[in-house]
């Protein structure tokens, strides 16, 4: 018979980063090299997109209020 036995030592301790980045400052050092412009134009293309595809979900739940 074959006994496996795992012993975890207390001397051990579990070291966390001390230096913790909220979501702001990854946010800000991650689109530090962004060239703001191009943002611009990448945030407006996506909320063009979001409007057209909610249009039709938007259409369709009035049309059933409708019917209701």
């Amino acid at each position: 018979m074959i006994k496996i036995q795992r012993t975890i030592g207390k001397d051990k301790k579990v070291t966390r980063s001390t230096a913790r980045r909220s979501l702001g400052q990854f946010a800000r050092v991650f689109f530090a090299g962004e060239n703001q412009i191009e943002f611009a134009i990448e945030a407006l293309v996506f909320a063009a997109l979001l409007a057209i595809s909610a249009w039709p979900l938007l259409a369709a739940a009035g049309a059933i209020s409708e019917l209701l």
